[in-house]
């Protein structure tokens, strides 16, 4: 066990205690199975940046589809929701709030950062619900992602995320990005990021299958391509 564990730190100087340690536990718990199981299951990396698209994978409706009289300001429902000032309401999709959750609150993800990378047409209004929407616990969404990585303007996503990599120093190969954009996911994955199509918003299985495959270098995972732009 010993000698698996220097050459990790060997393999991987990198990362932190916290990987480390998720590293540990995996090991025992691949050595206390059947050994048939895949060796890729030895060594579980979690990624350095996970970085969302908004419009369409974390929330809906776009905001662009608010324009003719909606927008910012934002309200606050009961439900969860936020209502803009024509009275339409936006929600969190899939398992967005569950997700953005266990990012806050489960000590694995300490060393991750959670990033955003969206060229959507109202920055601003992003950003306020961004700072709106609640993820339980008296926690919102703003709790979650990275302040400095909060990457909301009209260029390419492959220029949002070096733009994330130059600022955090983490290799594009280790990040994983979720877009529900064909065109997105294939900017992308060019640049070597793991890339998840969630055409529906961030579902846990969607989250999870990106997981269990990452590191995927320049692989685009998730369902087959609806031909969306």
């Amino acid at each position: 066990m010993q000698a698996v564990i220097r050459t990790f730190y060997a393999s991987f100087p990198s990362y932190s205690y916290s990987y480390s340690l998720y590293f540990i536990i995996t090991l025992n718990q691949v050595i206390n199975c059947n050994i048939s199981d895949k060796i890729s299951r030895l060594i579980k990396m979690l990624p350095r940046c996970l970085v969302f698209d908004l419009d369409g994978c974390v929330w809906d409706p776009e905001m662009y589809e608010l324009w003719g009289g909606g927008g910012a300001p934002f309200k606050q429902n009961k439900d969860g929701t936020l209502i803009d000032k024509a009275g339409t309401k936006v929600k969190l999709l899939g398992d967005v709030k569950n997700l953005m959750h266990e990012f806050a609150t489960d000590p694995k993800w300490q060393q991750s950062k959670i990033c955003v990378a969206s060229s959507c047409d109202e920055p601003d209004w992003a950003r306020e619900c961004i700072s709106k929407f609640d993820i339980g616990a008296g926690l919102k969404l703003s709790d979650v992602f990275d302040k400095n990585n909060i990457e909301i303007y009209k260029r390419s996503k492959d220029h949002h995320l070096r733009e994330i990599a130059r600022k955090t120093g983490v290799p594009l190969e280790e990040m994983i990005f979720f877009d529900n954009q064909t065109n997105n996911c294939q900017t992308v994955s060019r640049i070597g990021v793991t890339v998840v199509y969630t055409p529906d918003g961030v579902t846990r299985q969607l989250f999870q299958e990106g997981l269990d495959k990452f590191p995927a270098s320049g692989e685009i995972i998730g369902p087959k391509s609806r031909g969306y732009y």
